[in-house]
Formats: structure tokens, C-alpha cells, sequence
């Protein structure tokens, strides 16, 4: 990597969209110390909570990471591919740990967790064949909704007089909706600017 590139690279977005990702190991590592003991109870809601904590951070970091990107015309190739990157194995790895946990059902990941394959394939194949697919809206609101159903599904219990697990599989719905409908949206999308004459 020559110097005009990995001045691209390690610009403060980029670096704050990397240090998202180094993230995503110690919260792996906080969700393995929760089990469903009830003796553990109070162990479980600090590991709860600190995966939450971390989790939200991250996620907050985004919004950080975007703004500084924007405001210092500092947005790259890199930071696009890797901004996304970093939402969705934050999110899935979040979502597949509390899967033993019994906090959320396997199918419903799978879900997730395909159409974000489905999708970042079609961009890859996209941006080789220099073909634009405008973003849809569903996909920001889906985003919203998914990060704060993940974030109550790792509180899971009752914090400030709220019932987490509630919150989350109210918002948990409508982000599974709107995920398989901006999905759609872009492989439909994407297929509609693949047939066109050329």
C-alpha cells in the first residue's frame, strides 16, 4: 500500500469504521460469560448490560465515523465498503451468540443473515460492473430499528424500570419486515438495471 493510499485508508473515519470491528471480538467474548443459570442471575445482567454498553457504543460510533466522513469530504472507497461491513457483523454476531441464550430464534437470524450476504454479493457484483443501484429508505430504517431491537435483546432484562426483551420484539418485527422488503428492493433493483439494453 503506497502512501496516498494508506493515507486513504487511515483517515479518522476509517480508522474509527476499523476500531468498530476490533469491537466485535470482546463483545463475542462478554456474551459467552451469560448463561441462563438462575443462580447466575446478577452475573448475567452485568455481562447483559456490558454487551449492551459495547454493542451501543460501536453503534453510536457510527453515526460519528459518517459525519466526520461527510463534514471533512473524507468518504473513500474503503470507508464505503467497510462502514456497512462493520453494522452487519457487529449486529449478526450479536444476534447468533444470543441464539443458545434462547433470546431470539435461529430463523429469524438465518433471515438476517441472508439477506445481508444476498446484498453485499449484488454490491460486490455492482461496483466490478460499474452498476449504481440506488439506496432505498427501507434500508436506514431497518438499520434503526435492528440496532435498538439488538440492543434490547442483549439488556434482556428489566434496567431502569423498562422491560428490554419487550421493546426488542416489538422493534424486532418490523426490522425483520423492513429487512426482507429493502432486500427485495435492491436484488429487484438490481436485476431491472442488469436487463437493460445497454
Amino acid at each position: 500500500m503506497n502512501q496516498d493510499r494508506r493515507e486513504k485508508f487511515w483517515n479518522l473515519p476509517n480508522s474509527i469504521t476499523f476500531g468498530r470491528l476490533l469491537v466485535v471480538p470482546f463483545l463475542l467474548v462478554i456474551i459467552l460469560f451469560i448463561d441462563n443459570k438462575a443462580s447466575h442471575i446478577e452475573l448475567n445482567r452485568i455481562f447483559s448490560f456490558t454487551s449492551a454498553v459495547i454493542f451501543s457504543t460501536a453503534m453510536a460510533l457510527d453515526v460519528v465515523d459518517g459525519y466526520l466522513a461527510r463534514r471533512y469530504h473524507l468518504i473513500s472507497n474503503y470507508g464505503t465498503f467497510l462502514d456497512p461491513l462493520a453494522d452487519k457483523i457487529l449486529f449478526l454476531t450479536a444476534m447468533i451468540m444470543l441464539i443458545p441464550l434462547g433470546r431470539i430464534p435461529a430463523w429469524i437470524v438465518a433471515i438476517f443473515f441472508i439477506r445481508e450476504v444476498t446484498i453485499t454479493a449484488l454490491r460486490g457484483i455492482a461496483a466490478e460492473g460499474g452498476i449504481v443501484i440506488e439506496a432505498s429508505h427501507w434500508g436506514k430504517y431497518k438499520s434503526a430499528f435492528t440496532s435498538i431491537a439488538t440492543i434490547g435483546l442483549l439488556l434482556h432484562y428489566p434496567f431502569w424500570g423498562v422491560e428490554w426483551r419487550l421493546i426488542a420484539w416489538v422493534l424486532l418485527w418490523p426490522a425483520l419486515i423492513l429487512s426482507i422488503a429493502s432486500g427485495l428492493h435492491y436484488v429487484i433493483g438490481f436485476f431491472k438495471v442488469l436487463m437493460r439494453p445497454s
